[in-house]
């Protein structure tokens, strides 16, 4: 295939969009998947196997598998499949080779790229994302127009209805207290959980936490309720709470994109490439975390307590 494919061949080529290796990245594609599928491109997604979970709602073709590290594996799927281009979101070697191997006109931001994009740190994540694919959309289109929050399949709505029925009973905030990795050396943890969950009295609060986190959480924060289910049922409890306090993580990007009431609780990262698309997010003085007693204050204004 050409190294010079015109905006026409690229548009009638058989698609595939490689899906970032983190649940928050992965979420903060859906933008970008929304704009090929309005404008009626026929693509399919490669993602981890919890891709298929985050996307159940929707009616994107989205392909999952342990595999996709592998990059014996990835070869052999692009080859099988004859796919022509193919949209990069990781930035890794690892993610390219298969499919330059495979002959596939890559679009990315890894150098090495056929299509090399010039990534711009003073954007949001989404809106790189989103560059990804404006060889396929009008111009004038940016992220900000394609704002619809991922919609949630009709069992995991029905198992979330029977688990605050049944566990929360109840007016609830929620918290999710982890974040994994560092940010350039730095915890982005918000370090005052207990002595907020101390502190905080105006409604119940229920810890939404990964199936890996759930012992860990159960011991940090013995007085409350941990939840650990599915992303989709997650993101159900998350969305019905009158708001969700979260660190820059996964979770804060789940409840984002699926339009929880979410505050994103930032001091160590880089808030302009991470922040919730949906939602809100503090920082304190300095742009240090936010103390305990600033962070009441903001939720009672906002409760009308």
């Amino acid at each position: 295939m050409n190294s010079s494919l015109s905006t026409k061949h690229i548009q009638d080529a058989k698609l595939i969009v490689r899906l970032p290796n983190w649940i928050g990245d992965t979420l903060m594609t859906y933008p970008m998947l929304l704009a090929l599928q309005n404008r009626g491109v026929d693509f399919v997604c490669l993602g981890h196997p919890w891709a298929k979970e985050l996307f159940s709602g929707t009616d994107l073709n989205i392909v999952s598998s342990p595999e996709i590290k592998n990059s014996k594996w990835s070869y052999r799927f692009y080859r099988e499949y004859n796919f022509d281009v193919g949209l990069l979101c990781p930035k890794t070697l690892s993610s390219l080779a298969p499919m330059r191997l495979a002959g596939i006109y890559t679009i990315g931001y890894h150098f090495l790229s056929r299509q090399s994009l010039a990534y711009n740190d003073e954007l949001h994540t989404v809106e790189n994302y989103f560059d990804l694919a404006k060889g396929y959309l009008k111009e004038d289109l940016d992220a900000s127009s394609f704002d619809s929050f991922i919609p949630i399949d009709e069992k995991s709505v029905a198992l979330g209805q029977n688990l605050i029925e049944e566990k929360i009973k109840e007016e609830y905030i929620v918290i999710c207290p982890y974040a994994t990795n560092l940010h350039k050396g730095k915890n982005k943890e918000w370090p005052f959980w207990n002595d907020f969950c101390v502190k905080y009295s105006e409604t119940k609060i229920v810890a939404v936490v990964s199936e890996s986190d759930y012992t860990r959480c159960c011991n940090d924060f013995p007085d409350i309720l941990v939840l650990s289910n599915t992303l989709s049922v997650s993101a159900y409890v998350m969305r019905e709470a009158k708001f969700v306090l979260a660190n820059d993580s996964g979770a804060m990007h789940l409840a984002s994109f699926f339009g929880a009431n979410v505050i994103g609780l930032f001091g160590a990262t880089e808030i302009n490439k991470t922040r919730p698309w949906h939602g809100s997010y503090k920082v304190g003085d300095g742009n240090e975390f936010i103390s305990v007693p600033h962070l009441l204050e903001e939720l009672c204004s906002r409760l009308g307590t």
